[in-house]
């Protein structure tokens, strides 16, 4: 699909009111770094880092991998996105179903 392509290449998306970013964590604060998946809400002005698990990966772009197949589960419906708020989990995993769905490019 064309998003996860640009979203892999651009290193985000922007869907509805969402701005879906691609990023790295060193939360440990050791020398790995973990993928993240943020996500910016327009509607409450608010980032939220998506808390699903990603697994780490060999290689930065095996971890980009792994970061997109988790959206791409949300997107089919086979996850719910974890991001401490309900409400604009539920939003973004609309949006996200609607795009999956058409196998549209993103905006």
């Amino acid at each position: 699909m064309e998003w996860e392509r640009k979203l892999r290449e651009e290193g985000f998306i922007e869907v509805g009111d969402f701005r879906i970013e691609l990023t790295l964590d060193n939360t440990f604060l050791d020398l790995d770094y973990i993928p993240r998946v943020i996500v910016y809400d327009e509607e409450t002005s608010c980032w939220h880092v998506l808390r699903n698990p990603i697994p780490k990966g060999k290689s930065l772009k095996e971890g980009w991998d792994n970061a997109v197949k988790v959206l791409e589960a949300i997107a089919r419906g086979d996850a719910d996105p974890v991001l401490g708020d309900d409400e604009v989990g539920e939003r973004l995993q609309k949006a996200l179903r609607e795009l999956y769905k058409n196998g549209q490019t993103t905006p």
